[in-house]
């Protein structure tokens, strides 16, 4: 974890929980049940009782599981930022990093063997069923403070230096990539739940070359 140099807001655990067996343990199985229940079903004593630990044990490292999920999907962002990096290492174009981009935001994810106690597929899920839940709060102004958000942030950053490679006189690009991303789950949402709502006929693919064409004549 340290090596990938995923970092996470302190104000987003109690205790960090990549730092302890049992903290790995809380993460991996969270994981598993919010993607299988959902965020509305998923408690810590289900959690609890699936680690063989108590729901006390994981209020020491989480406040509530609105903090947890706030927790996973910050993680996820971290990791989705050191791929694009590695990805853009091997591209000359930003026109074929914006589309790698927008690949990584879209397509399944592959399980990241550094990282055995995190299902990066599953994670992949929860963010685009369960995104929107962290943000859609009466505590969102603080929540921001506390760097709630920061993750989601820092994505828009990276994808927005590449809109300027490709139009330096592009004057939104942080509303512009803000979009994108949250089309890039929505769409992936509504292929599955509410189908009239997309027109991605064949799957994933169809998404990344509406959302690449889409960015593309937007900032050009």
């Amino acid at each position: 974890m340290n090596a990938l140099n995923i970092t996470v807001s302190d104000k987003l655990y109690l205790k960090n929980p990549d730092e302890t067996e049992l903290g790995r343990k809380i993460l991996s199985k969270s994981i598993e049940l919010l993607n299988t229940l959902g965020y509305e079903q998923f408690t810590f004593k289900k959690v609890g009782a699936a680690i063989e630990s108590t729901e006390a044990s994981i209020y020491r490292y989480f406040q509530n599981k609105h903090q947890l999920l706030a927790y996973l999907i910050n993680w996820y962002w971290g990791w989705l930022e050191i791929k694009m990096a590695n990805e853009f290492i091997l591209l000359n174009t930003p026109e074929h990093k914006l589309e790698k981009a927008i690949e990584l935001l879209v397509l399944p994810m592959e399980q990241d063997d550094r990282i055995p106690h995190i299902n990066e597929n599953q994670l992949q899920n929860i963010v685009v069923s369960e995104y929107p839940k962290i943000y859609l709060t009466k505590d969102v102004d603080q929540e921001n403070q506390e760097g709630y958000f920061l993750g989601y942030k820092r994505i828009c950053d990276t994808l927005s230096k590449i809109a300027y490679q490709i139009n330096p006189d592009f004057e939104h690009p942080h509303s512009l990539f803000a979009t994108v991303i949250e089309a890039a789950q929505s769409q992936q949402f509504f292929v599955e739940h509410l189908p009239r709502l997309s027109d991605a006929k064949q799957g994933p693919r169809d998404i990344v070359s509406f959302l690449t064409q889409m960015t593309l004549k937007t900032i050009q």
